[in-house]
């Protein structure tokens, strides 16, 4: 395997890949299985050859300027988790090998493997749910997280907003459908994983750059749960039939939390200069569970 360690030095890397061999993966993406070790995260990875999903760099060129550029914004206080290192087998087809990063501090805003039991995605393509199972009560867990997640103070929703902006204004890509993409620590607020592309303008694939605001507006609403609505956030919705399960009083408090969560997120957008129609027209791509696209509060439950 070619190996390159940006930050991390080759014993302590070494060292690392090491362990994993005795150890279980703790998590698992569509193609990608994390091992986490003390402050580290080690990813298995299938598909290290492949940028935005298709496009090709199999001499990684474009994914060694991003792990730079992430230390860049890293060192500016964005919070990304860095990666300091990789190995890859460049004989395999789409690049075989692991990724040495930081471990994100915290949880996962929300655990996509326990929220599967609410998503419209998971519930009409069962075969195609790739997380590992796990014992947790996904109701319970829906309506501790959401609280805790209503808590979060209004200055880390408006850093959230700021760091999306920063990211976007690089030309990298931020996949908002997995909220497992974002972690949460009561030090740091909301941190980013999973950047590992740049946009498709970055390859040339497209004549313009992406709207960087109109990526804050629409993606600064990810702490919230989304109703049935547009195709384009599909992969984020609440399955209204999984609801059912749900007794009236924890609709109710579901429904309040997400509430102040949708309020925090209204009120970081506006923070930042965002006229009223802006947020209206990004809005309008949106259905936040309990409101309608308008602000409005009244229940759809």
């Amino acid at each position: 395997m070619v190996e390159k360690f940006f930050y991390i030095d080759d014993i302590t890397a070494r060292e690392l890949l090491m362990r994993i061999k005795e150890m279980n993966p703790s998590t698992r993406g569509g193609d990608k299985r994390a091992y986490l070790i003390d402050d580290y995260a080690v990813l298995a990875a299938s598909k290290l050859k492949l940028r935005n999903v298709t496009t090709r760099d199999d001499d990684l060129v474009y994914y060694d300027e991003l792990i730079r550029t992430l230390m860049d914004l890293y060192n500016w206080g964005i919070a990304v988790v860095p990666v300091l290192g990789y190995c890859c087998d460049l004989s395999s087809e789409d690049g075989c090998g692991y990724i040495i990063q930081r471990r994100a501090k915290g949880e996962e805003l929300f655990d996509d493997a326990v929220m599967k039991a609410y998503y419209v995605w998971a519930q009409e393509n069962p075969e195609n749910v790739y997380f590992y199972p796990n014992t947790v009560d996904a109701k319970s867990y829906i309506l501790e997280r959401t609280k805790f997640v209503a808590e979060v103070p209004q200055k880390h929703y408006d850093k959230f907003v700021k760091d999306i902006m920063a990211i976007a204004d690089h030309d990298i890509l931020i996949d908002f459908i997995g909220k497992s993409n974002f972690f949460y620590d009561d030090s740091c607020g909301f941190q980013f994983i999973d950047l590992d592309s740049h946009t498709d303008y970055k390859y040339g694939l497209c004549k313009s750059r992406a709207d960087g605001r109109l990526w804050a507006l629409l993606g600064c609403f990810t702490p919230c749960h989304l109703d049935v609505g547009t195709q384009a956030f599909q992969m984020r919705a609440l399955d209204r039939k999984a609801m059912s399960e749900f007794q009236r009083d924890e609709l109710k408090q579901l429904k309040q939390d997400n509430m102040t969560v949708f309020e925090k997120c209204m009120c970081a957008v506006r923070n930042y200069g965002f006229s009223h129609d802006e947020i209206n027209k990004a809005l309008a791509d949106l259905k936040i569970y309990g409101n309608e696209a308008d602000g409005s509060t009244d229940s759809v439950i």
